[in-house]
């Protein structure tokens, strides 16, 4: 339960460019940035993985996230040639890195209670869809703790659920140094700022 992964890329051209900052969590530092398909697990929902051990103890160790996959400039760890996607036995292969890239349709909602349960896919092993190539399953580690999230739809009852998610010192960082590393080599079209948070009701304003 002590591996660590959050939210999602791939490379298919193998560009990357090795972004070390002494001011990244430790699941986070370095980030390497790779151009092509990668899977984004920032807003997905997931279900618990049951595992049961020789003395009959049920536990929820991983859960399966449906992540999106998508096409650009995303960090996450290891390099590019070894993030996928790689093909095997029919199946494509990737692990899920991150992007801004649903910041500005998506907005953040803050899950604050100490016992919430939630999926941590940077980096996490992901398989796509055979019938929906734009989805991809990606099995990630359960933490417990205060965390944020794009999914959900501002709905603090969602924190009952898994949602791949992040802490907030993770998520902060994530976005500025996503934001900052396109902003200083690719600022054309420029990235997407941090995601707004979501309205104190609980609820999206309505247009």
């Amino acid at each position: 339960m002590k591996r660590f992964v959050l939210g999602l890329s791939l490379t298919l051209l193998g560009i990357s460019a090795f972004a070390a900052d002494t001011t990244a969590p430790p699941e986070m530092n370095a980030s390497n940035f790779c151009l092509g398909k990668y899977a984004l697990c920032i807003k997905a929902p997931c279900a618990p993985i049951v595992t049961r051990d020789k003395d009959g103890n049920y536990s929820i160790q991983e859960a399966n996230c449906v992540c999106d996959i998508e096409s650009g400039w995303s960090m996450g760890p290891g390099e590019c040639d070894k993030r996928g996607p790689h093909t095997e036995n029919g199946r494509t292969y990737l692990i899920s890195t991150y992007s801004n890239f649903f910041n500005k349709t998506n907005l953040a909602l803050t899950c604050p209670n100490p016992d919430t349960v939630w999926a941590w896919c940077y980096g996490s092993p992901c398989v796509i869809d055979e019938k929906d190539p734009s989805k991809a399953t990606c099995t990630c580690p359960i933490k417990v703790g205060p965390s944020t999230t794009l999914g959900g739809e501002c709905r603090q009852i969602a924190c009952k659920g898994i949602w791949s998610a992040a802490t907030l010192a993770e998520d902060q960082f994530a976005n500025k140094h996503f934001y900052d590393w396109m902003m200083a080599n690719h600022p054309t079209p420029p990235p997407n700022p941090a995601a707004k948070n979501c309205p104190p009701t609980g609820h999206p304003a309505k247009k």
